[in-house]
């Protein structure tokens, strides 16, 4: 618990996501990316992941029973969500979960670019490493960690996992078009679904504490 109470005040350089997206979209103009590595990819991936973005707010359809869960009574909770512009999957993430948390008034918002936040993206590895992008829940009051979620969607990983070991020649090209295939096919449904299961695990938790 402290050291949740010692982080909350140490973010380094957060941001609304219309901030971020705009930082995203400059960055693409600028032939540029996010963290210290300007490599050609990571560059060419960013300009890739602007379009991604605008494709998701363009689609994304709040699933209603996520939307009942999330109105339950509860104290306010803060997401916290680290990502970087060139991380696919945080293209394919980032737009569905800022669409929910503008939609419910009791959710703040706040994205941290990963490499700039290493102890916050230190207390959720994803087997030992700095996957991303990575969710945290908190209680907007007392700062105790709800849930984390991330980098992927259960569904999503599920027919990744398949598809690899049906293509074990498969390149990390081929991989990622399958990836972002599923996602375009897919709609933020899977993510939706993970979260509508976390979400009714935390809302007894909180309500209590709030009693």
């Amino acid at each position: 618990m402290q050291l949740l109470h010692t982080l909350i005040t140490d973010l380094i350089s957060p941001l609304t996501y219309a901030r971020y997206r705009t930082l995203v979209a400059d960055l693409a103009s600028l032939n540029q990316t996010t963290g210290e590595e300007q490599s050609e990819i990571r560059i060419e991936y960013t300009k890739l992941n602007l379009q991604r973005m605008k494709r998701v707010e363009k689609q994304f359809a709040l699933n209603p029973i996520l939307l009942q869960a999330l109105q339950q009574p509860r104290p306010e909770w803060h997401w916290v969500v680290l990502v970087e512009s060139w991380c696919g999957d945080g293209a394919q993430q980032l737009p569905a979960l800022a669409a929910i948390a503008d939609t419910i008034p009791s959710i703040e918002l706040t994205v941290l670019l990963r490499d700039e936040n290493p102890d916050w993206m230190d207390t959720c590895l994803t087997n030992g490493t700095r996957s991303i992008p990575k969710l945290i829940c908190l209680d907007a009051e007392t700062n105790e960690r709800l849930f984390t979620w991330g980098p992927r969607p259960a569904a999503i990983q599920e027919q990744v996992v398949q598809y690899k070991a049906a293509h074990p020649e498969a390149t990390a090209e081929e991989v990622g078009t399958q990836v972002h295939t599923l996602y375009a096919r897919d709609k933020s449904q899977a993510l939706q679904q993970d979260l509508l299961e976390l979400v009714l695990r935390a809302i007894p938790a909180s309500r209590d504490e709030a009693k």
